[in-house]
């Protein structure tokens, strides 16, 4: 495997064999990081070295957003895409990058408008932070061109589609995670970690408690058929990985839910359909940002498709009677 960790305090970070840090976490998080990437993997080439010149400040970056308290998720994406800019620049010094670099990087007509977002927040970060502690006189990376997101639209799973997955599930636990999808609009990540003790009430008041994006919480409320099942879980997580005893990670939860639904609905197109249902039993914006845990409204409104109906009645009452 070739991975070295080194822990902090209550950080661990895993080192790959170029020394670049891969991943940083708690124990329990690093832990779940290594069994579902490498316990029975394919052995295969390792990945390019990244340059010697770029390897301590990625380390002091990491050091930076440890301390801001940042999600080991979000760490670990911000590392991916500062390591492949210097892995494409490998005669570079993070130091002297000028912003034509960083221009001509982002200008690769294969990233897509998400993509190239991710990678504009990431480079603006790390330059700021090399700026704002003197070790570059400037910030080749302050004035790079913002990136329009064009917005999507909601994309609820159908009914029918949930029936279809639910009767074929050869897996039970598969099955559990497409109703959890559908009851409660969680997020795979939050579907993932969940643990049978997070079900609190009693027999007609039952919620579960999530610890969503940022360390936010809130409380959905459940079904008494649904709690009931999850209570009687016998292990420490409800969907855990046998070989480790960690939750599976999201991304495993999110292939086994895509292949059990038909055609090209997803886990994330069941918080879509929670939303779009809320919204429509109670026509409650607000209600349906707490239950879905945004931050905005805004973002709320993405995820719940207005009916059609609603729509056709709307656009009907200004039509002129001539």
């Amino acid at each position: 495997m070739g991975l070295a960790v080194s822990k902090q305090g209550e950080v661990v970070t895993v080192f790959d064999t170029a020394g670049l840090p891969m991943m940083s976490g708690s124990l329990e998080q690093v832990e779940t990081w290594v069994a579902e990437r490498y316990v029975g993997r394919t052995p295969g080439p390792e990945a390019a070295e990244v340059p010697d010149r770029w390897r301590p400040w990625i380390e002091m970056f990491i050091a930076e957003m440890d301390a801001a308290r940042r999600a080991p998720s979000t760490i670990q994406t911000r590392v991916v895409r500062l390591t492949h800019f210097a892995r494409e620049h490998p005669d570079s010094d993070p130091l002297t990058v000028t912003r034509e670099m960083l221009i001509g990087y982002m200008a690769r007509p294969r990233w897509s408008p998400r993509t190239a977002h991710s990678i504009r927040s990431t480079l603006r970060l790390f330059f700021r932070m090399l700026y704002e502690l003197e070790h570059r006189r400037d910030n080749p990376a302050r004035t790079l061109p913002p990136i329009a997101l064009p917005r999507a639209m909601p994309r609820p799973c159908p009914d029918h589609a949930i029936f279809q997955a639910l009767a074929v599930a050869g897996d039970a636990q598969v099955a559990l995670a497409i109703r959890i999808g559908v009851q409660t609009g969680m997020r795979r990540v939050e579907i993932a970690r969940m643990r049978p003790s997070d079900v609190i009430g009693q027999a007609g008041n039952y919620w579960v408690h999530i610890k969503g994006k940022g360390g936010h919480e809130r409380a959905v409320p459940i079904s008494d058929e649904l709690a009931e099942q999850l209570i009687a879980i016998p292990t420490t997580y409800v969907f855990h990985n046998p070989t480790t005893g960690r939750p599976i990670t999201p991304q495993h939860l999110g292939k086994l839910v895509a292949a059990a639904l038909p055609g090209h609905w997803t886990a994330h197109t069941l918080r879509h359909r929670f939303a779009t249902t809320a919204y429509a039993a109670e026509r409650d914006l607000r209600a349906v940002q707490e239950l879905l845990g945004h931050v905005s409204p805004v973002t709320t409104a993405i995820y719940t498709k207005v009916a059609d109906d609603s729509m056709r009645r709307a656009a009907a009452a200004t039509r002129l009677t001539l």
